[in-house]
C-alpha cells in the first residue's frame, strides 16, 4: 500500500558504521554461507549488454512481491546475499542483475551507470511471464552506483508496478524524476568518503514525493550493510520495515 503525503524524517542511528570504505560488502565467507539463488538467468539487452540475473524466490505458493536489487561499481549480487536472505525470509522474491560494464568480473566503466536504469527496466519486462513474481508490487533497492541506478528508474513512464524505492549511498541520477509518485528511502553514512552525504542529500532534495533520509553517524561507504558491523541490525531492520510497509497485503 502506498503512503500518501510528505514524509520527511531524519533518523540519527545511535550505532556507528565505522571501518574503511572497502568494508561495504559482506565478507566472502558470509556470502558463501548465505542463501544461494534459486535461478540464474542469462538475459541480454543487445550483444554488448549481457545481464546475468540471479533470482531468489520466497518459500510458499503464489506470486511474491519483488525486490529489484542493484549492486555498486565492481560489485556482484552474491556479495549481498546476507541481507538479501532477510528479504526472502520475509516473503519477497529478489531479482538482482549483474550490470554488464560495472560488475565485479569486468573492467569497470563508471560512465555506463547512466545506462543501467534501462537495463533494470529490461530485466523486469523480461520476467513478465514468471508466475511466482508479482510485478505489480516492486521495490527497487540499490547500493552506491546501484542506488543511482534505482533512482534513475523513477522517471516519467516508469514501470507502474514500482511502489517504492530505496537508495543506499547513492547519487542523483542524470534523468529527472517523473511519473506516478513513489516513496523513497535514503540511507547514507555521514563519513562516506566515496559518495559524500551531501550527494545523497542532493538526490533526496530532488525527489518530489514522500521520502525518508536515514543518517548513519560515523557510517562510511555502506559498511553498515556488513552483518559484522554494529549498525547492521538497525539498518537491515529499517530497510525491512520499509519494504513491508509498501508491500503489505500480498498474502
Amino acid at each position: 500500500m502506498r503512503r500518501v503525503g510528505a514524509v520527511v524524517l531524519v533518523l540519527a542511528l545511535l550505532s556507528g558504521c565505522g571501518g574503511g570504505a572497502r568494508a561495504a560488502s559482506p565478507s566472502a565467507s558470509s556470502a558463501r554461507a548465505a542463501l544461494p539463488p534459486s535461478r540464474v538467468l542469462s538475459l541480454s539487452r543487445g550483444a554488448h549488454r549481457p545481464l546475468e540475473t540471479s533470482i531468489w524466490y520466497a518459500a510458499g505458493a503464489g506470486r511474491h512481491p519483488v525486490v529489484l536489487f542493484s549492486h555498486g561499481l565492481g560489485g556482484l549480487p552474491a556479495q549481498f546475499t546476507p541481507i538479501i536472505s532477510t528479504w526472502v525470509a520475509a516473503g519477497f522474491a529478489v531479482v538482482a542483475p549483474a550490470y554488464p560494464h560495472t560488475n565485479g568480473k569486468v573492467e569497470v566503466d563508471p560512465a555506463d551507470v547512466r545506462n543501467q536504469p534501462s537495463d533494470a527496466a529490461f530485466v523486469l519486462h523480461s520476467l513478465a511471464g514468471d508466475r511466482r513474481l508479482d510485478l505489480d508490487r516492486v521495490v527497487p533497492v540499490g547500493f552506491s552506483a546501484g542506488g543511482t541506478t534505482t533512482l534513475g528508474l523513477l522517471q516519467r513512464g516508469h514501470a507502474p508496478g514500482i511502489v517504492a524505492a530505496i537508495s543506499i549511498a547513492g547519487r542523483r541520477p542524470a534523468s529527472s524524476f517523473g511519473g506516478a509518485p513513489v516513496p523513497v528511502l535514503f540511507v547514507h553514512g555521514d563519513r562516506d568518503p566515496t559518495v559524500p552525504i551531501d550527494a545523497g542529500r542532493a538526490a533526496y532534495r530532488a525527489v518530489p514525493w514522500p521520502k525518508t533520509f536515514v543518517v548513519v553517524p560515523g557510517g562510511r561507504h555502506g559498511d553498515c550493510l556488513n552483518p559484522g558491523n554494529p549498525a547492521y541490525p538497525r539498518i537491515s531492520g529499517t530497510i525491512l520495515e520499509f519494504l513491508r510497509s509498501h508491500l503489505e497485503g500480498f498474502h
